[in-house]
């Protein structure tokens, strides 16, 4: 009974969760299309697709030149 009630406690729902990808309007799918880029992976082992133009901007680690 006790070990019923820890496993309960500790397994996580089922369903959906929140995929990190989702921002802004990512999409978690096995494969992306053309019109979209791979931006890494999902929580749940799929790939995380942003649609072309809403890539996260990094900023440049490389030095500038003085």
């Amino acid at each position: 009974l006790l070990f019923t009630i820890v496993m309960s406690q500790v397994l996580p729902a089922r369903g959906k969760f929140k995929e990190i990808c989702e921002r802004p309007n990512g999409s978690c799918q096995e494969f992306c299309l053309e019109t979209e880029v791979h931006a890494g992976q999902c929580l749940n082992g799929l790939t995380c697709c942003l649609p072309v133009g809403n890539e996260p901007f990094i900023e440049p680690t490389t030095p500038k030149e003085r």
